[in-house]
């Protein structure tokens, strides 16, 4: 399988073939500096920096078990460590999940936590408490948030690990490693340098509001965001020219929105996005909105960092493409 570039009038100026593999069809990706790491449906963790063969991260304990039905559904990449999350989903009644980090490029991985989840078979029906993470500038910000999921899907009225006075916000890949803020909060966002939090009410469901602050604690201006775009949030992004959201309708940046379903990515001042089959780039700060590439899939994942942008698609098996920066400047240029 080869990726097709395309032009500025949709020509297509090149094929690209796979950088490296993964078992498994892909559930997510992320990039941090010059690596890129990718999780699959077969509980692969691989961790590749371009030009150079991919390792693979011992996986997390639940995935050595022959008996479970466990993937890994979720991950995050700093400058020397890793997060993932994983799901065990035995039967439609109910599922159970873990974070686990450790060094790249290949691990060990051990739990942070506990495990969370919800059943329809126990009352209550929830477990555990559930955790937020999100990753950027080659830090991982994680914070543990009360566990709605039997509200959800099940017969819960009420979240289970219901929030206290304060949360604390965990920090890998900086120091210091964590503060402290009133309230209950979700991380959503972090360039490092900042971590953008939203407060949850009584529910755990978003309120809208946004806040910033610094490693130290303090708190930081805040950027004026909709409260209904950070409610319907499923991702963000800090920048040097505002924040970036991602919510399931499409991009929302400080200057133009715009409808997609697919994924998104955002690197070096522009947006990356799948609509349909098709990779768009558009800067943040404005301009033309180009077409980049032909994906084999819609459902494809993207990843930015300086490597370019990595591109994970496939279904028995995950295959991780690049394109660099200067082939997207040739595309979008300056």
């Amino acid at each position: 399988m080869e990726l097709a570039f395309l032009g500025v009038a949709g020509v297509v100026a090149a094929f690209v073939p796979p950088s490296f593999h993964a078992p498994g069809y892909p559930l997510d990706l992320s990039g941090s500096g010059s690596r890129v790491a990718v999780v699959t449906s077969e509980c692969s963790v691989r961790v590749g920096s371009f030009g150079r063969p991919a390792a693979t991260v011992r996986p997390p304990a639940p995935c050595r078990d022959p008996e479970a039905s466990v993937a890994t559904d979720g991950v995050w990449l700093g400058r020397d460590a890793i997060v993932v999350q994983t799901i065990d989903s035995p039967s439609p009644h109910g599922d159970t999940y873990g974070i686990w980090t450790g060094p790249i490029p290949r691990g060990p991985l051990h739990q942070v936590g506990s495990d969370w989840g919800w059943t329809d078979s126990d009352v209550p029906g929830g477990y555990g408490c559930a955790w937020s993470v999100a990753s950027g500038g080659g830090v991982v910000a994680m914070a543990k948030t009360p566990n709605a999921l039997a509200v959800v899907h099940g017969n819960d009225t009420k979240p289970v690990c219901p929030a206290g006075p304060t949360t604390t916000i965990r920090l890998i890949g900086t120091s210091p490693s964590s503060f402290a803020v009133r309230g209950s909060w979700s991380v959503l966002a972090t360039d490092g340098k900042r971590v953008a939090l939203e407060r949850l009410d009584a529910n755990a469901d978003s309120t809208g509001e946004l806040a910033l602050f610094a490693p130290s604690g303090k708190r930081l201006s805040t950027p004026t965001v909709a409260a209904a775009t950070i409610k319907a949030a499923v991702r963000a992004w800090l920048t040097p020219d505002g924040i970036v959201v991602a919510t399931r309708r499409g991009v929302v940046t400080p200057r133009w929105s715009v409808r997609e379903g697919g994924d998104v990515a955002v690197g070096y001042g522009r947006v990356l996005y799948l609509k349909g089959r098709t990779l768009h780039v558009r800067r943040i700060r404005g301009g033309p909105d180009r077409p980049l590439a032909t994906l084999p899939s819609s459902e494809a994942l993207i990843a930015a960092s300086s490597f370019g942008v990595a591109i994970a698609t496939g279904s028995e098996t995950t295959s991780v493409y690049r394109i660099p920066w200067r082939t997207i400047d040739r595309v979008l240029p300056r």
